[in-house]
This record gives structure tokens, sequence and C-alpha cells, in this order.
């Protein structure tokens, strides 16, 4: 197993710049940290602190920083955003305030591909949508505010005209987001499936309730016709969006629950959360008799186990017993079990590179590890 070394304590969430030259880190707490990483990506002794910036007044649930206008956007617990835009003359991050108007804590933040909006999950079983008006001078949000529940997970669709949304009432949602001004009103692939009110925001265009459970991520495919969810019951939905009736497959995950889900390409699909370890899942079939099934565990779990012989019945209950807690009582002593995986605790984001076949995780134990699909 190779060495990594933890960059914080604890992180939450992180995003890189386009060319990998900067970094933004959320060491779950109200802060947003920023470092020049000097061209190395991968450690983290080599990155230099340039800014911490301290705007927002509750723990930060969210940072996105978009490839195509540099900006970054970050949501928290105190209810609010904030877009950052580098000043020149100053070498700092400024903010802009962005009210979000909603009252309870934002659980996630993401830029549409184009960068012209964004989108903010929340607790208040809204998801803003906001965007900048030129003429005030200001970024302003549109509700859409049909969930019955806190909205844990969200992802833009390719041609950013809908929403795919997940939360804690176990449906996952498709949504318009059309902003007149911002999007083509022309008929189009994805457009024509959902019919007279793909122009029409905040329409809810589908649902969902396969998961049966709490739907923590979401994902939209690059093709545009394919989507997918995670539910907390561990599950894995798929679904391939068409205009005569969607086709739909579930899979019951063998591992603990899933939190982040990602796309790597039309045909592949990256999970993880809770069981420490990134699976791929491919695709096979057709998109009306779907066959998506377990490719592998990119980690290969080898760093600290030892080759013992055991029943099948005492690797089984090794296994529950290992998934259920980090550590058993001997005595009056807490004795820590090993954990083989690189990453020694939930793995909390993700950030995927489109066109390289790599992503990179941060996770509780404050480890930012890369990954090769």
């Amino acid at each position: 197993m190779p060495e990594v070394n933890p960059v914080a304590k604890m992180l939450s969430y992180h995003a890189f710049n386009k060319d990998g030259s900067q970094i933004a880190l959320s060491k779950n707490d109200e802060a947003v940290y920023l470092y020049n990483t000097n061209g190395d990506t991968a450690d983290p002794k080599k990155w230099t602190q340039t800014q911490v910036v301290t705007e927002h007044g509750g723990v930060v649930s969210g940072i996105d920083w978009c490839a195509e206008t540099n900006q970054i956007v970050t949501a928290g617990h105190d209810r609010n955003a904030y877009v950052w835009k580098y000043d020149e003359s100053e070498k700092a991050w400024k903010p802009t305030l962005v009210i979000l108007r909603i009252n309870r804590a934002a659980t996630c933040v993401k830029w549409s591909p184009k960068g012209d909006k964004f989108a903010v999950g929340s607790g208040a079983k809204c998801v803003p949508v906001c965007h900048f008006e030129p003429k005030q001078n200001w970024w302003i949000s549109k509700m859409i505010k049909k969930h019955k529940s806190t909205v844990c997970d969200l992802d833009w669709s390719p041609n950013q005209k809908f929403l795919v949304t997940g939360g804690c009432d176990f449906k996952a949602r498709i949504f318009s987001a059309f902003i007149d001004g911002l999007d083509s009103a022309d008929a189009d692939p994805l457009s024509d499936i959902f019919g007279a009110k793909s122009n029409e925001f905040g329409e809810c265009l589908a649902e969902f309730d396969d998961a049966k459970a709490w739907v923590q991520a979401v994902s939209w495919a690059p093709c545009g016709t394919r989507i997918a969810f995670a539910g907390h019951g561990s599950t894995l939905t798929f679904v391939h969006l068409a205009a005569g009736g969607n086709a739909v497959q579930t899979i019951n995950q063998q591992c603990l629950p899933t939190s982040k889900i990602f796309f790597a390409n039309d045909s592949s699909l990256v999970a993880i959360g809770f069981d420490h370890n990134p699976t791929v899942y491919g695709f096979g079939g057709s998109d009306t008799a779907p066959e998506w099934t377990v490719g592998k565990k990119l980690d290969s779990e080898e760093g600290e186990k030892k080759d013992t012989k055991v029943s099948a019945a005492s690797a089984a209950r090794n296994m529950f017993q290992q998934a259920d807690s980090k550590g058993v009582k001997s005595g009056d002593k807490l004795e820590e079990k090993p954990i083989n995986t690189i990453h020694k605790n939930n793995i909390m984001d993700f950030q995927f590179r489109t066109g390289e076949s790599k992503f990179t995780t941060s996770a509780i134990d404050g480890r930012i590890v890369h990954w090769t699909l």
C-alpha cells in the first residue's frame, strides 16, 4: 500500500482549479483553505498555503471550482453561499455573498457545465438555482420547492437545462432548471424526452422511489440519457431515460452505503463512501434492458492483511464486525481493528478530471488520494 500523508486531521470537501495548480479545502470547519500545489498535486508537503477565508458563519458543506470561469463557489451551514473571484491587484480571492433565501443549512453546491449558474441543496426542502444578473450586479436565486425533506445531493444534465436531485424523502427527481436568457429554448434529444415542460423552471419532470431509503448521491451521465442514484440502504439504481418509458435497474451493493457517485463516462460509474474503497460499475446490455454490474474495487486492500486460514462462518462474522465497529473491547482497553484500505475513514468528496480517467477523493481521515481508472 502506498504511503499517503494526511493533509489535515479531517477533510470534508476539496476542489482543484483547471490545471491542478491550486486547491481549495474544507477541514470540516467554517473556513476555506487555499493552497498552491507547486506542480505536485499528490504531495501535500510541497503545497503552500496562500489564503484562508472565513466569511462563512457555519461549517462549509460544499466547494466547487469552475474550470470555465475560474470562480469558486462555497456553501455552508450558515445558509449562505459565496462566489469567489481572484483579484489580481490584491493577489487575493474576494467574495460575493449570495442570498439563498433558505432557513436551513446548505448541504451541497455545484456549478453548471458552462459555469453561468449554480445550484445548492439544502435542509429547507428546496434547491436555489443562482445566476448572475449584470444589470443588478448581483447573484439572483430562483427556487425549486417540490421536495419533502432535506436535499442531500444534486447534479446537472450536460445541456444544463435539468437537475437531478436526491433527498431524505427517499426520492430522486429530475427538475427543469431552465433560465430564460441563459439556456437555449431550442429542442434537443434530452428536452424531447421531457416534452413541453422542459423550459418551465421548477417543473418536476420525473420522480423515482426505487432506493427505498435516503438518496444520498446522484449523477448524470455525459450522454444525457442516463442517471444514477445511491440509497442509504446500500442500493445503486440506474435509469435509462427515453420518451417511450424509462428502463430502471437497481443493484443491491455488497458493501456499506455509498455517499457519492459519478459517471466517468457513459458506460462506467464510480461509487465511493462508507466502504473506504472506490468501486467501479460497468454497463452491458442495451438502453432498453440495461445490465450494470460490479467491475472492481480500486483499492487492493492488501496493506495490512495476513495470510490466515479461517472458516467461511468466521470470515463472514469478521467482515460484519469490522463494518460495524472500528474497535472491540478487550478488558478495559479498546483495541483498534486494522483497516486495510488507503482511506481510513468515510470518503466525503471527489473531483473527477474529465478526459484524463483520473480523480481524487477526500475523507474524514484527512487524506486526499489520487486514483486512475
